[in-house]
This record gives C-alpha cells, sequence and structure tokens, in this order.
C-alpha cells in the first residue's frame, strides 16, 4: 500500500488553517501547515516528502500565495499547487504566470476541497 500524499497547507487565518488540516488528516492524508510563505518555505527545505502546496493567495508578509509558488515552483519544480481565496474575482491567469493552478474559493466545503485535492494529486476518478 502506498504512502499517504503529504499536503503543505499555507493560511494565515488560523481558524480556516486548523478547518483545513482537520479535514485534509480525516481523509487520510500527511498535512503540514504554515501560516505565511516564509513558514512554508522552511518546511519544503526541511521535509522530503510534499506532494501538494495549498495555499492561500492573499496573506500578510513579502509572500503571497503567488510568490509562494514561483519559489516553491524554482525549489521543486513537479510540485503540483492548487490555490484558495476568498477574493477569486480578483484574479486571472496572468496573475498565475508559470504557476498557474487551479483556484478554490472560500468558503468551501469539505466534498469540494476533497475533490480538487484529488483532482491535483491525480488521484480523482474520470
Amino acid at each position: 500500500m502506498a504512502d499517504p500524499a503529504t499536503i503543505l497547507v499555507v493560511e494565515d487565518e488560523e481558524l480556516v488553517r486548523d478547518f483545513t488540516v482537520e479535514l485534509l488528516s480525516d481523509c487520510g492524508y500527511v498535512v503540514l501547515a504554515a501560516a505565511n510563505g516564509r513558514e512554508a518555505l522552511d518546511l519544503l527545505d526541511r521535509e522530503k516528502k510534499i506532494d501538494l502546496l495549498f495555499t492561500d493567495i492573499v496573506m500578510p508578509g513579502d509572500l503571497d500565495g503567488f510568490a509562494l509558488a514561483r519559489e516553491a515552483k524554482r525549489r521543486r519544480p513537479l510540485l503540483p499547487i492548487l490555490y484558495t481565496s476568498g477574493y477569486t474575482n480578483r484574479f486571472s491567469a496572468g496573475d498565475m504566470g508559470e504557476t498557474f493552478g487551479p483556484i478554490v474559493a472560500k468558503p468551501y466545503r469539505p466534498d469540494q476541497l476533497s475533490l480538487e485535492i484529488r483532482r491535483a494529486l491525480g488521484t480523482a476518478a474520470p
């Protein structure tokens, strides 16, 4: 049996981060959590197995979700990225450039997030 996928969740809102970590853990994933882009990059440098980056787009500090994704792709070019935001109407594919990936609108339902995670990992049934 294969090891469960490891997902790095990056979310500055503690309640949303805790909810997402619990939800994904209940789905059988190994979940790492970061409150900002810098914490996420530290985890990317330390942890060998990260199968998916699930990041909020709008975050305080010098790294929003797009900047984090660009740096994560520089470090791990094959890392899939799934974005989330409560402001999805603000963004276009041009904002994401080479780090384009799907955006899950907040608030998301557990079944919706589970499906998008499986799609991003390539494990969703067609």
